[in-house]
């Protein structure tokens, strides 16, 4: 209680000191207001310039020492974290290009393959339209048989034919009968 005496005393004394000049206070917004108008003159007559209230620098406190200090570490921190972001992605890329390379080659190799695939069914096709089958061979295999045993038939009865003609032929000239064709060489 003795301080606050003491303090609003000084405070009354600095007011009176002031020879010229009047201090009206507002506290509505929580700022001070003061106009520099000479006590007994007329605002009309002169005016002077406000005077400058020289503020005191506060020193940042630990709260808002913190807070920039929190805002200075999360932008350094997100600012390393997409640069990292950055280098991935660009890994990530270069990777996928690698990989897009090889399956183009390797894509270009199936063709390859498909291209000579093509080629030999296409010979296949030529080769099967030309060939025989199984059941054709077999068809060809009886007709050669059967025309084996009619020529074999037919070499027979010309065997026999020809000996009856010799037979003929010597009982007209008078000779013995010869053997039968058989004996004699062809």
């Amino acid at each position: 209680m003795i301080a606050r005496r003491l303090f609003a005393s000084r405070t009354a004394l600095a007011v009176l000191n002031k020879p010229t000049t009047t201090t009206a206070t507002t506290r509505a917004v929580g700022r001070r207001f003061e106009s520099t108008v000479k006590v007994g003159e007329s605002s009309s007559e002169s005016v002077r310039p406000p005077q400058q209230v020289a503020r005191k620098k506060r020193p940042i406190g630990g709260f808002r020492g913190g807070v920039v200090g929190f805002l200075l570490g999360v932008t350094t921190a997100g600012a390393f974290g997409f640069i990292y972001l950055i280098e991935e992605y660009q890994k990530a890329t270069s990777l996928v290009l690698c990989s897009v390379d090889e399956l183009e080659r390797s894509s270009l190799k199936v063709k390859e393959y498909v291209k000579k695939i093509e080629a030999v069914e296409s010979d296949l096709e030529k080769v099967r339209a030309n060939s025989a089958t199984s059941q054709q061979v077999a068809q060809l295999k009886a007709d050669w048989r059967k025309q084996s045993d009619i020529l074999a038939r037919d070499h027979l009865e010309l065997k026999a034919h020809v000996w009856e003609i010799e037979q003929d032929v010597d009982s007209a000239l008078g000779r013995s009968p010869s053997k039968p064709a058989s004996s004699k060489s062809s």
